[in-house]
């Protein structure tokens, strides 16, 4: 092998990827005097140095003689300069959900304008197109190494008809997607999810729904077109066509290098090498973490060809030293199926026994007792989703009409539901197509190649799949590589029971901000006023005052749900005709008494700290000014709600509009304007989703004892979620 490429000039696209990066480092490794060249998108050299030879295929190996080259396969206008005996083309989109638009033009057109670009420069090189055993489409029985298009009874594909079609579906789908029919549902389910952040939140939520719509429907329609053709998906589909059009412009020599499931490493770098979830993986996992209850649609005698990442990057240097005569086009199915067979009954008895030995935690740190594996019919899984379906929506429905005791905790429960069964669904949708693919992939060129190597090259070149011990592979080298990529760190930040275990704020002096109610104090401006209305009331009269507030209260739950600031608005009219002199007389006197108990110690502590750092700290709140006076001392302003006064009276309305929201945010960033401070050096505490717009706003956002719905965005964007107490502290 080293004196075959020695001294030959490689071309190598998609180092950034899997298989590229596997190759890369088998070159570098073994092959010190072939020159490399890899075509990187953007910034080419700085990407190969900081993203590509850092990753761990590289350790302890020596890169600097690999050269970069900026380059984006989707420029019609391509160059590419330098003279190279041998391209290796390994870019791709290896998604499965890929609009068809978007999986044409870099699948299907990318490696003909890669073959043109470089025979632009004046030469004519080997070309080797790593494709996918799928490109042959669903098949049953044997499915021989030939290009698409040369076997028998494949349909005729136009590339520029269905790329054109493509491209008008994702004008459709963006017209169709801006109709009121469709905009008023997503508006909903955005006030649902977000709104009582306000209304550029749920702006923004609403627009992130249209586009997740927009890319479901352009997957949905480019996945029926592939299925109608006779392919599982768009990228099975797209390497089909890439195929036919690399083909159609004729290169000096081309080998089609075919790989099934490429799945983690079996010996280089090291067993188990894999940088994220592969085609197989999320199937394996959901199972293992319990998303996937037991239920897939496959058939037991399948053959799940899964193949190592190493054995493909082998291969295809093998075939660069070893390249077909002038004219030829050689096919090479990289594959397990023929000679090495495992089915999906063997990969469920091993992933079983996997699992049960050694369990995935769940989201509260308790081992996932994995099920039996069920293997159903698609239309049986898709029965008992719909059927799931309907009850969570009915149970969210109902959750929006009335103020459900625990509210809180029923949302969550139904949101860990449904999540399971959208999961669920969308595992079907991808891959039970593969489950029913009762087919295996010749592989007598592959052969026949492997046969070629001299006997010294067998252990650092081969990729001979008689060796793969199923049980050792699966169960001992893939299978906890997987484990280690999904369960350290868990899913989601880790509460902690007090900021004392994490470290102190960091950053230069600026802004800490803290929502009061809920951070500082456990309490709401309900309390308030109850407080202040029954204090001095006989005990008879306080129990019948209190049963008829309490009749408000599911009231004011569902306005708060929906809108912080229409409940404060509506809330604060309890306060029409009060006599503001005594109020504030009373809340002056014995105030004290009641916030005292309420302090969270650890907000005092975190103030006391953002002092010592010179922070400026600021308390805001929706409780009325005169009965958080008392609070005036911790911090450098305090910032709360005033009520219109006339003749002695309080009138019910606000002075100002409630201070939630995006109000909130917009006065963070007034505050750091006045005094010169940047926002991403500002700290940001609060409790509900109404505080999620100052949150997102700072560098720093901290939530607090969050709500069900702030901790699900939390969740989303991995900031850390802290539990504060009610302990008494001196203030």
């Amino acid at each position: 092998m080293q004196e075959r490429l020695a001294g030959k000039a490689l071309l190598l696209t998609g180092a950034s990827g899997f298989v590229g990066k596997a190759l890369l480092a088998q070159i570098v490794r073994e092959l010190p005097d072939t020159r490399v060249t890899v075509l990187l998108r953007g910034d080419a050299g700085d990407r190969l140095q900081n993203q590509v030879l850092t990753s761990a295929p590289f350790e302890g190996l020596d890169g600097s003689a690999v050269q970069a080259i900026s380059g984006d396969l989707g420029d019609e206008h391509l160059t590419v300069e330098g003279h190279y005996d041998v391209v290796i083309h390994c870019a791709a989109s290896v998604s499965f959900e890929q609009a068809m638009d978007e999986a044409l033009e870099l699948n299907s057109k990318g490696p003909t304008r890669l073959l043109q670009a470089v025979r632009h420069g004046g030469n004519d090189p080997y070309f080797i197109h790593v494709s996918t055993a799928y490109a042959a489409g669903s098949r049953t029985g044997l499915v021989l190494e030939r290009p698409s298009g040369t076997a028998p009874g494949e349909p005729w594909l136009d590339l520029n008809a269905e790329l054109d079609a493509a491209k008008a579906w994702r004008r459709d789908i963006e017209a169709e997607s801006r109709l009121p029919l469709h905009q008023h549902r997503f508006v909903k389910e955005a006030q649902r999810d977000v709104g009582p952040a306000g209304g550029p939140a749920t702006g923004t939520r609403a627009e992130i729904l249209r586009y997740a719509w927009v890319r479901d429907q352009l997957t949905e329609r480019g996945r029926e077109r592939a299925r109608a053709l006779g392919w599982s998906d768009t990228y099975g589909l797209s390497k089909a066509i890439g195929e036919r059009t690399l083909m159609a412009a004729n290169p000096r020599r081309l080998t089609i290098v075919r790989p099934a499931i490429v799945e983690s490493a079996l010996h280089t770098p090291y067993p188990g090498w894999m940088e994220s979830l592969k085609v197989a993986d999320p199937i394996l996992l959901g199972y293992g973490a319990g998303i996937i209850p037991g239920r897939f649609a496959a058939s037991r005698s399948i053959r799940m060809d899964l193949i190592p990442v190493d054995f493909v990057a082998n291969a295809c240097l093998v075939a660069s030293a070893f390249p077909p005569a002038d004219g030829t086009v050689r096919t090479m199915n990289v594959s397990t199926g023929m000679r090495n067979p495992f089915t999906i009954h063997d990969m469920a008895v091993i992933t079983t026994r996997y699992f049960r030995d050694r369990p995935i935690p769940d989201e509260d740190g308790l081992p996932v007792d994995v099920p039996e594996w069920r293997l159903s019919s698609r239309a049986e899984i898709m029965t008992a989703l719909n059927r799931a379906d309907n009850v969570l929506k009915k149970g969210r429905e109902l959750l929006d009409r009335l103020p459900i005791p625990r509210s809180d905790d029923i949302e969550l429960r139904l949101h860990k539901d449904q999540r399971k069964v959208d999961r669920l669904r969308r595992l079907n949708e991808i891959y039970s197509p593969y489950g029913a693919l009762d087919c295996v992939f010749d592989d007598r060129n592959t052969r026949e190649l492997l046969d070629q190597l001299h006997p010294d090259d067998r252990e650092r070149f081969g990729f001979d799949v008689d060796e793969i011990d199923w049980d050792h592979y699966l169960g001992e080298v893939h299978l906890p590589a997987l484990r280690a990529i999904a369960v350290p760190p868990a899913a989601g930040p880790k509460k902690t029971r007090s900021a004392g275990r994490r470290p102190a704020p960091e950053g230069p002096p600026a802004l800490a901000v803290f929502d009061v109610e809920g951070v500082v104090l456990d309490s709401t401006v309900a309390h308030f006023y109850a407080w202040l209305r029954t204090r001095d009331m006989p005990e008879l009269d306080k129990l019948v005052w209190s049963a008829g507030v309490a009749a408000r209260v599911p009231g004011w739950i569902m306005e708060d749900r929906r809108s912080r600031t229409a409940f404060n608005r509506s809330f604060y009219r309890l306060y029409k005709d009060l006599p503001a002199r005594e109020l504030r007389r009373q809340a002056k006197e014995a105030l004290p008494d009641f916030i005292q108990p309420r302090i969270q110690h650890e907000a005092i502590r975190r103030i006391r700290e953002h002092k010592r750092r010179g922070d400026r700290v600021v308390l805001v709140t929706g409780a009325l000014d005169f009965l958080v006076e008392s609070l005036e001392h911790l911090a450098d302003e305090l910032i709360a709600a005033r009520l219109v006064e006339r003749v002695g009276r309080f009138t019910g309305e606000l002075a100002e509009p409630p201070l939630t929201a995006d109000g909130r945010a917009s006065l963070t960033a007034r505050l750091a304007a006045d005094h010169g401070v940047e926002l991403s050096d500002c700290h940001a505490y609060g409790d509900s989703l109404a505080d999620l717009p100052m949150l997102e706003l700072v560098g720093h956002p901290h939530p607090i004892n969050p709500d069900f719905r702030l901790s699900r965005e939390a969740r989303r964007r991995r900031w850390p979620i802290e539990t504060w107490t009610t302990e008494r502290a001196a203030v």
